[in-house]
């Protein structure tokens, strides 16, 4: 498996971890033993926890952007607000893991983000 390969096997399984379990739920132990690699290898690709962690909530703000930008293009409020409520929808449906990433540890009224 290439590196970059690698990178993603663990984004995938870090992904799936955190929107099950949440960040303290997650171990560096336990996405290493699910990607089959040591934990220093989790570690030289993000430096830990916390840099897999980022990466995935940046991925998933960064999806969710870049589908609510592309409604914004046009002039009618209305059916932008319900195409945007549409996709919403259609993102959490598809993306679940992500969307679960996204709220679950975010706290509410925590600040921005």
């Amino acid at each position: 498996m290439t590196g970059k390969e690698r990178r993603e096997q663990l984004l995938d399984i870090g992904r799936r971890l955190f929107a099950e379990r949440g960040f303290e739920g997650t171990s560096i132990e336990e996405i290493a033993a699910q990607a089959g690699v040591s934990k220093p290898v989790v570690y030289e690709h993000f430096g830990g926890k916390e840099g897999l962690y980022a990466v995935v909530v940046d991925r998933e703000v960064e999806r969710l952007t870049t589908i609510t930008m592309t409604l914004l293009d046009g002039n009618q409020s209305r059916p932008k607000f319900e195409a945007a409520a549409v996709t919403l929808l259609r993102y959490i449906e598809d993306n679940a893991d992500g969307f679960r990433i996204l709220v679950r540890d975010s706290s509410p009224g925590g600040g921005p983000g």
